[in-house]
């Protein structure tokens, strides 16, 4: 009876006949029995620090696994999720869109307000220098004092415009309005300033005083439109575009030179009191006789006597008033003098 023999296969070997085969790392079957034969390994009990290793591992590859699902894989078709950095400066782009908008709807807002213009009409002048010299001239004679109302005071505004009109040229701006308007104690002053084609409403609350020579213009409150404006903005607006020969701006302030007053009104009121000395003219009119030459020779004469000795009142008068104190009462600026009653 011929036995039965055992094929055995070397792991990684190969058979008889030349045929590799692979090795296996399951169990064998006998070939007898067909029972599954097992390998034995050379470990007899578990490792208990290479299951340690391989849980660390575990978790480390679950953690990078959940890092890939975040950021995403493209070429499995994931789709790819914005990291930390991304959503930072996502959130930065969104407050920047949102600031820009914010600053747009601010600018509107500011134009609107700086432009908005509830400023009344300027008053149409009725009144001219010659007028208000004999009158503040007779004034000061009689009362010791001289008087300016809001309509007198515009007169004065409008020369300051007219000539500041060539300066503030310059600096491309035009000055549509300049009045004033003169209630309680204080003066409000009006101005409408074109610059780059847009009008720009500004009004100013001042208070006067005094200080030998100066009459002094300090602002209480400024605006542009409807927007509180600070009151350097206008003392540094009149110190660049008005040129009148008296104002200068100092301190925060604006200053009227008073020194030259009396020379102003003593003239404007000789011309406007005609106490003018005419020039002689030459009589060549060969048809009047002797006496009628004569006759108008002595009237001519009387008559440049008079003028002359009353211009000289007149002058010497004006000359001696002293300004005392400027202020503003009951709607009037009023301008307390003294002067020499010899």
């Amino acid at each position: 009876m011929e036995e039965e023999k055992t094929l055995a296969i070397p792991l990684g070997g190969s058979t008889a006949d030349g045929e590799h085969v692979q090795p296996t790392t399951g169990p064998v079957e006998s070939a007898a029995t067909g029972e599954p034969t097992r390998q034995k390994s050379g470990k007899s009990q578990p490792d208990k620090k290479a299951d340690r290793q391989k849980s660390a591992k575990a978790v480390v590859k679950r953690e990078e696994t959940g890092i890939l699902a975040e950021s995403g894989d493209p070429q499995n078709g994931n789709p790819k999720k914005p990291g930390v950095v991304g959503r930072i400066f996502k959130a930065l782009g969104a407050l920047i869109i949102f600031l820009l908008v914010v600053a747009v709807i601010g600018g509107v807002v500011l134009f609107f307000f700086a432009t908005r213009d509830e400023m009344p009409s300027a008053p149409e002048v009725k009144t001219d220098m010659k007028t208000v010299a004999v009158d503040s001239a007779l004034e000061a004679l009689k009362d010791r004092e001289i008087r300016l109302n809001s309509d007198e005071v515009n007169m004065f505004l409008t020369t300051v415009k007219e000539k500041s009109a060539e300066k503030a040229a310059e600096h491309g701006i035009e000055i549509i309005d300049l009045f004033s308007v003169i209630a309680s104690d204080r003066a409000t002053i009006y101005a409408r300033i074109k610059y780059k084609g847009i009008t720009w409403p500004v009004r100013a609350v001042a208070r006067l005083s005094y200080d030998d020579p100066y009459i002094i213009v300090s602002m209480e409150k400024s605006y542009l439109g409807s927007l509180n404006l600070p009151s350097e903005k206008i003392i540094e607006f009149v110190g660049n575009n008005i040129e009148y020969e008296s104002i200068s701006v100092h301190n925060g302030m604006i200053y009227y030179d008073t020194t030259d007053f009396n020379d102003k009104i003593t003239e404007v009121t000789i011309k406007q009191l005609n106490l003018e000395v005419d020039e002689k003219k030459e009589n060549n009119d060969e048809d009047k006789n002797a006496v009628e030459k004569w006759w108008n020779n002595l009237v001519d004469g009387i008559t440049g006597w008079f003028k002359n000795w009353a211009a000289g009142v007149v002058s010497d008068i004006i000359h001696d008033l002293k300004f005392k104190n400027v202020t503003i009462i009951d709607n009037e600026i009023v301008i307390t003098v003294s002067y020499a009653e010899n």
